[in-house]
């Protein structure tokens, strides 16, 4: 069967030869694209398929301008959106691709739609490193260049004010010739803004040195947006300048991140000290939303009274808020002062008063007080008292009785009791006002009351009757000895016209004392040496008077030279303070001293040296005698030698010769022990065939009550040989020039002659040595004559009594040791005395006399006293200028009643008329 022939139609499109294929991105403009068609079909007859070509035709690509920009967007349905605050920026990206053929230069614009709630600020930048965000360097445009298919990212920017809320819908719209892509709308909304607001406290607020407080600070968001992100930064450096130091490891925060600074400046979330600033950073707080920081602080002793602010800091963008808290860094220090233990009665009521109903002028009344610091610091206070009314002197007393020590020092809660003794002055009611003032600024008062003072005091009196141990009674004021019987008498007596309550009698008998029985329902207590008598009388009415006995005997304790000294006290309630009776002593002692003496030679005839030996025992077994004074009666022609002395083998100060007496002061003679005195005398030829030395011994016992006399006078007698040699002595004397014309040579003023020679009648001669002395021994009692050589002195002879009329011979009787002196006149170069002056205080005669020496002058001055001058000070003053070379111009001591020498020697050359002052002298009487 035949089949029609099938026909297939094929259309073939090409390009010209060297045309590259764009049929993706369109064709370029001036593209020529040819077509041509082809036609084939399988033939009936045999031989196969039939082609057939159709002719072909070119066709010319023409220029085309179109623009596409994405994304796209209307106001229904905006491509892009977001939510901003007030001020704020929103950026859209956009890409804009040249849909045309060729080349082309792409106008852009933005604007805002009309529907939108407000016109933003509106720009465009290009957006070169295509990252969606504004950067710096990328410029703002107002079109592109691009070539067919290209495309560039364009920021469309809008900036949102202050006031602006609501939607925005904002429109790239790019054009091509006459083409225009203008559906590109985007969506900008701002929202009402965050409000922020901080809150900042110190807990607590009153800071004591050394402690720490809490810094709570809080952020919240009160607005009706969230906020961008929030830092919270609270910094410290002021706070560390002024003793507030952060506290390590202390900082949290409720959310966010912590970092802390040590400059201010660099934030790390590493904590390093010293820490001077801590904050912490959130994302965003929503609104009602709040972001809390604690740390605490360490407040330094040096903090002490300032008042410290701290403002912490809130920010988001353009939003900030600050707050400030301060620390009050001081101690709360308190004073209390009350009766004992309730110092904390309220000031001023009668919980806070003590009364009492009576007290007597010049005796003590009593109140106990407690002091208690109530601060939170230690303090030092001072209790002082005033008188509101009446006047009196108080004492205050501590704890241990003794005197109060001001200031008191007391750490918080510490208390101190206070006693007042109050003497007053006057009668009639006595208010004292005791105020305690703390270093800090606090005080506080409490009142004691007397509500009478009277005068006078009870009337007390105590006596005492010795009875020996044989029932004989002593003298009053004799000696006890152990076993005599005393008996005491004790009265008082109420003299008030107001009673006397709770009135106690204690008599603390002396040690040495053992009772025997007390009257009047008096109790004994104590063992024996510590015994007290005690009557408890209760109440003596007005004018009441009592007498009360005590018996006792003098014990073997007693000691020789004691007084049994015995007080009885008195105290009632109105008068808490012991008054003590008069006192009463009995003195012991039964005990003597013992004298022995000897002597050296039983036979001796004139010029003979004697030695005396005195052998003092204290019979005593208890008690040693002091100041004992010995005293020597020598013969007539008898003459102690000085310097010869001897305590206990020890030189002994020369005795005090008193109308032919001899005293030495002993201090001690010890309990059962001897002393031993030795001392030697000259016979002279005043002497009688028999001498007779006589000694005795009184002294005090060491218990100051009674005197000790020895029993028995110590003699030596010693008998006078005057044939057994004649009678020889010594003659010695001083040659000197007698500077001040007053007849004795005085040392440091006059001047001794070396080598002068002396003549004795018979022809013996002696030379002066360098100190102007010479010396004859063995020369015969009687009358002698001496004469000083005129031709071995320089210097005439002074008239003197005994030189016979003939200057420079002297006749003296020679009995013993004689001294002979020659007194020579200073020649009229040598000035003499240039002033004799005399000062007569009362009975006191003060004597000067000023004289000329080589190189200045010299000075004497005579004291002369019928009696002791205690605290004698005397100053003679030199002339401006002068120097003192020897000797002493003042004087400071106890001066004896006598006569008293003072001599000195100073250098000047000035005026001789000025040489001479007036001494100056002064003493206690």
């Amino acid at each position: 069967m035949l089949r029609p022939p099938a026909l297939r139609l094929t259309l073939l499109t090409g390009l010209l030869a060297g045309a590259t294929p764009a049929l993706a991105a369109g064709s370029p403009a001036g593209t020529a694209i040819t077509n041509q068609a082809t036609a084939s079909y399988d033939a009936v007859t045999p031989g196969g398929d039939t082609r057939s070509d159709s002719n072909v035709v070119t066709t010319t690509v023409q220029a085309v301008c179109a623009v596409s920009v994405t994304p796209g967007g209307t106001v229904a349905a905006p491509g892009q959106s977001t939510d901003i605050l007030p001020g704020e920026r929103a950026v859209f990206r956009y890409t804009v691709t040249n849909a045309g053929n060729t080349a082309a230069t792409l106008p852009l614009a933005a604007r805002s739609e009309t529907a939108s709630a407000f016109a933003p600020g509106l720009a465009l930048y290009a957006d070169l490193n295509r990252n969606g965000g504004l950067d710096s360097g990328e410029p703002a445009i107002g079109g592109v260049d691009l070539a067919a298919d290209a495309s560039a990212d364009v920021l469309l920017v809008a900036d949102a004010g202050q006031g602006d809320r609501g939607d925005a819908f904002v429109n790239l719209v790019a054009s091509c010739g006459g083409s225009q892509s203008s559906a590109n709308v985007s969506r900008v909304r701002v929202g009402a803004p965050p409000v922020l607001n901080v809150t900042k406290t110190f807990t607590p607020a009153l800071v004591r040195p050394g402690t720490e407080t809490t810094v709570n600070v809080s952020a919240g968001n009160s607005g009706q947006s969230g906020s961008r992100e929030v830092v919270l930064t609270d910094p410290l450096s002021d706070q560390l300048a002024q003793g507030l130091s952060f506290v390590p490891g202390s900082a949290s925060a409720d959310r966010g991140t912590l970092e802390y600074t040590t400059d201010g400046t660099t934030w790390s979330a590493q904590e390093t000290q010293p820490v001077r600033g801590v904050r912490v950073r959130v994302p965003s707080l929503a609104p009602a939303e709040t972001l809390t920081l604690k740390f605490r602080m360490l407040a330094a002793p040096g903090a002490e009274g300032r008042a410290i602010p701290n403002t912490a800091t809130v920010q988001s963008r353009d939003l900030s808020a600050s707050s400030t808290a301060t620390a009050d860094v001081r101690y709360l220090p308190g004073v209390a002062l009350g009766p004992l233990d309730r110092p904390l009665a309220p000031e001023g009521t009668a919980e806070d008063t003590q009364t009492r109903a009576f007290a007597v002028v010049g005796q003590q009344v009593c109140f106990d007080h407690t002091v208690q610091n109530t601060g939170d610091v230690a303090d030092n206070f001072r209790v002082v008292v005033t008188y509101p009314q009446g006047a009196a002197q108080a004492t205050l007393l501590g704890p241990d009785g003794a005197a109060l020590v001001q200031p008191l020092a007391l750490v918080p809660g510490q208390t101190s009791a206070v006693r007042v003794c109050y003497t007053p002055a006057q009668t009639g009611p006595l208010e004292a006002l005791l105020t305690v003032r703390g270093e800090r600024g606090t005080g506080n008062t409490t009142r004691d009351l007397v509500s009478a003072i009277e005068t006078g005091l009870p009337e007390l009196r105590k006596s005492v009757t010795a009875t020996s141990a044989d029932g004989t009674a002593l003298a009053a004021g004799a000696t006890v000895a152990v076993g005599d019987r005393l008996s005491y008498t004790l009265t008082v007596r109420n003299p008030y016209a107001r009673p006397l309550t709770g009135v106690v009698v204690s008599d603390p008998l002396p040690a040495h004392v053992d009772a025997l029985g007390v009257s009047g329902g008096g109790t004994l207590s104590g063992a024996a040496g510590t015994q007290v008598a005690e009557w408890r009388l209760g109440t003596l009415a007005p004018g009441e008077s009592r007498t009360l006995k005590v018996e006792a005997v003098v014990s073997s304790r007693a000691v020789d030279g004691e007084a049994l000294t015995n007080v009885f006290n008195l105290v009632t309630t109105e008068l808490p303070t012991p008054l003590p009776s008069n006192a009463v002593a009995t003195p012991v002692w039964s005990a003597q001293l013992l004298i022995a003496k000897t002597v050296s030679a039983r036979t001796v005839t004139y010029g003979d040296r004697l030695t005396y030996t005195l052998r003092i025992r204290n019979a005593s077994a208890t008690t040693a005698v002091v100041d004992a004074v010995v005293t020597d009666t020598p013969a007539r022609g008898l003459l102690y030698l000085p310097g010869t002395a001897t305590l206990d083998g020890q030189p002994l100060a020369d005795p005090v010769a008193t109308d032919g007496q001899l005293s030495w002061t002993v201090a001690s003679i010890p309990a059962g022990g001897e002393v031993v005195i030795t001392y030697a005398i000259r016979v002279t030829p005043e002497a009688g065939s028999e001498l007779d030395n006589v000694v005795q011994v009184v002294g005090t016992g060491a218990g100051g009550a009674a005197r000790a006399i020895a029993s028995n006078n110590a003699k030596a007698t010693v008998r006078l040989d005057p044939l057994k040699f004649a009678p020889v002595s010594d003659v010695l004397g001083v040659v000197y020039v007698d500077r001040n014309r007053n007849g004795r040579y005085d040392a440091g003023l006059d001047t001794p002659i070396e080598r002068a020679r002396v003549v004795l009648a018979g022809g013996r001669l002696a030379l002066t040595d360098a100190a102007g002395r010479y010396h004859f021994a063995n020369v015969g009692f009687g009358t002698q004559a001496l004469r000083l050589d005129p031709s071995t002195v320089p210097y005439p002879p002074l008239a003197v009594p005994g030189d016979g009329g003939l200057s420079g011979t002297r006749t003296v009787q020679v009995r013993g040791l004689t001294g002979v002196d020659f007194p020579l006149a200073p020649l009229g170069g040598e000035a003499g005395a240039l002033r004799r002056t005399t000062l007569q205080i009362g009975d006191v005669q003060i004597d000067k006399v000023v004289t000329a020496v080589p190189g200045g002058y010299a000075v004497a001055l005579t004291l002369r006293t019928p009696r002791a001058l205690p605290d004698f000070r005397l100053e003679d003053p030199l002339p401006g200028g002068a120097a003192l070379k020897e000797g002493r111009n003042t004087l400071s001591t106890t001066l004896g009643a006598g006569e008293t020498k003072l001599t000195y020697r100073f250098d000047w050359t000035g005026e001789a008329r000025a040489a001479t002052t007036d001494p100056v002298v002064s003493w206690r009487y």
